[in-house]
């Protein structure tokens, strides 16, 4: 570290994920942030971030994944009520937040817990696995059989 090292701007941000488990699945919590989160939990359908922060002048984004919380969110710093900037469509939450205190912080995003609903891929009819691997092996073998017939072919030259 340079001896003579500027803080960063205030608008600064760094990149970072959070795993959260919800009904077996994971899902990932993306976050651009100018303080460090330390910890992300899901408590009882509550979303909470562990933070960090060294700054006056705090700044975030968050896409939360929807299958994570369900319905509508309130988002609390320390218990109280924030209003952030969220723009959401069905499969993610994109939040934009700002809030003002150097220390640690406690960011709760507040929610009905998800329902489980399985992830359903589009798909015209049922599919049939075999169908996809047995042409794959068959390729493999045609193509392995092709090799040894060639170096036994120029072996025995």
């Amino acid at each position: 570290m340079p001896a003579y090292a500027e803080p960063l701007a205030d608008k600064t941000g760094f990149k970072a994920g959070y795993d959260v488990v919800v009904d077996g699945r994971t899902y990932t919590i993306e976050t651009i942030s100018n303080f460090d989160i330390r910890k992300v939990s899901l408590e009882g359908g509550n979303l909470v971030f562990d933070i960090s922060s060294s700054l006056q002048n705090n700044f975030g984004e968050l896409q939360i994944p929807q299958n994570v919380t369900s319905g509508d969110a309130k988002f609390f710093v320390d218990g109280i009520e924030i209003f952030p900037k969220v723009l959401q469509n069905d499969r993610i939450r994109f939040v934009t937040l700002e809030f003002a205190g150097n220390g640690t912080h406690t960011l709760t995003v507040v929610g009905e817990a998800a329902q489980s609903e399985p992830i359903v891929e589009s798909v015209d009819g049922p599919v049939d696995y075999i169908l996809i691997v047995a042409p794959a092996i068959i390729i493999g073998a045609v193509a392995a059989i092709t090799v040894v017939f060639k170096k036994l072919k120029n072996s025995t030259r």
